[in-house]
């Protein structure tokens, strides 16, 4: 899959000082060449979904008040492509079959929103987000070139292009590879850029995304449609990872985390997992992206939609719980909304708890999970040797957990927080196991 793109006279051509195999060309495009990428080139390589923001509804104004502007007001789009020929007259032949590498580096949102725009200007449609107007640019290709070519004096304005691609030298392609995730993070820097962006961009999260059931509509990408963050899906995967920890059968030198940061400080998690998965004794580098490798780091990840399961169970069960362990209504506690209907956390169920309340009252006892965890000594895999989704809750005792939290007034950020309470709970489940 390429496209021919012709650029404006005022484009140029570098290669790097310092001896690296891409070279980049920097110039500008018209409105119509950019119709013409569109019909190919998507933003799968960028760590940001573009959708309806502050900055779109800002390009919008320039579009329609001074598109002579917009060349001096915007840094354009950046595209990388792992094949760039050049022709006659100003004309590139660019690959972008290979959307894991090629595409719209940075720039997301400028493309978006000239894209958008132009589908308003010429067809009255307003769309708000990119999967929409790629879906629209897809359906309608060839009326909008012919829309844009008849309306021309519509669209009098240049739009500012890099092109990075390797250059023709032996192993420029494997340097390519190698760089690409990496500078385009660096690129997407000028906003603050998540940090599991950043992860699922070379490839951290993958083994995770296919063991969970496609029926988790997760965020892994900034901008993306979503109703669970990644973050707090993160921090639960790191529970069978603290297991291995604890077991001493994680490679040395990794850094060390305790159970209360999965409740407290979800970015550590987000760390300390990419810390894991780009060791080179856990994931190969494949061009760019880490690949895991480690059977045992993904028998323990094959855990995580267990957990999250059981997360869901805890919050419609605590409640139950308290009731069993102590005299006394949940409801009565005044950080606790006892009139107001909750859904599940992870969606997991359609069912809705009885209260509103804070997570920070069961983390320790989701954390506890791991005491149901060991590991096989002949597969050299962790395993349940109980399941928390089939688990008995009526065998859980909680006495000692809720006269822990009679002592702390109830308060959910110092439950959440309390070293005691997740030892509590381990003990609570180790009777069990």
């Amino acid at each position: 899959m390429s496209v021919i793109l012709k650029l404006n006279k005022d484009f140029s051509l570098q290669s790097s000082k310092e001896g690296i195999r891409i070279n980049k060309i920097t110039g500008s495009i018209s409105p119509a060449e950019l119709v013409k990428l569109l019909r190919f080139a998507d933003n799968q390589v960028n760590p940001r979904t573009a959708r309806v923001n502050s900055i779109t509804k800002s390009i919008h104004e320039t579009l329609d008040r001074s598109p002579e502007l917009f060349w001096f007001k915007s840094k354009g789009i950046l595209l990388a492509t792992e094949s760039c020929e050049m022709f006659e007259r100003g004309r590139f032949k660019l690959s972008l079959g290979n959307p894991d590498f090629e595409g719209i580096m940075d720039g997301g949102h400028n493309t978006f929103a000239i894209a958008s725009w132009i589908i308003e200007i010429l067809f009255d449609v307003k769309l708000k987000k990119w999967s929409d107007v790629k879906d629209y640019w897809n359906d309608n290709y060839e009326d909008i070139l012919e829309q844009i070519n008849e309306n021309a004096h519509l669209f009098e304005f240049s739009i500012p292009v890099e092109i990075i691609f390797p250059n023709n030298d032996d192993g420029s392609l494997d340097e390519y590879y190698d760089y690409i995730a990496d500078i385009c993070s660096a690129r997407n820097n000028n906003v603050q850029l998540r940090e599991t962006a950043k992860g699922n961009q070379v490839g951290y999260y993958d083994y995770l995304k296919e063991s969970l059931d496609d029926d988790f509509e997760i965020i892994w990408k900034t901008g993306e449609d979503g109703k669970i963050r990644s973050e707090d899906v993160i921090a639960l995967a790191t529970l069978p990872l603290i297991f291995m920890q604890n077991q001493g059968i994680l490679p040395e030198g990794l850094k060390k985390m305790n159970k209360i940061s999965v409740y407290s400080q979800k970015n550590k998690c987000v760390d300390y997992f990419n810390s894991i998965m780009s060791n080179n004794e856990i994931s190969d580098d494949v061009q760019g992206k880490y690949i895991l490798k480690d059977c045992t780091v993904k028998s323990a990840l094959d855990l995580t939609e267990d957990i999250i399961y059981f997360f869901d169970r805890i919050f419609l069960e605590f409640p139950t719980l308290y009731h069993k362990a102590a005299p006394g209504k949940f409801g009565r506690i005044s950080s606790v909304d006892h009139e107001k209907k909750t859904r599940v956390p992870f969606q997991t169920t359609d069912e809705f708890s009885n209260y509103k309340y804070s997570h920070g009252f069961f983390y320790p006892i989701a954390c506890g999970v791991t005491e149901l965890m060991e590991l096989d000594p002949q597969t050299n895999k962790v395993r349940w040797k109980v399941n928390p989704r089939s688990l008995d809750f009526r065998q859980l005792d909680l006495l000692q957990y809720v006269e822990l939290i009679k002592m702390v007034n109830y308060d959910p950020q110092k439950i959440g927080k309390g070293p005691a309470f997740y030892n509590e709970a381990e003990n609570a489940f180790k009777k069990l196991s």
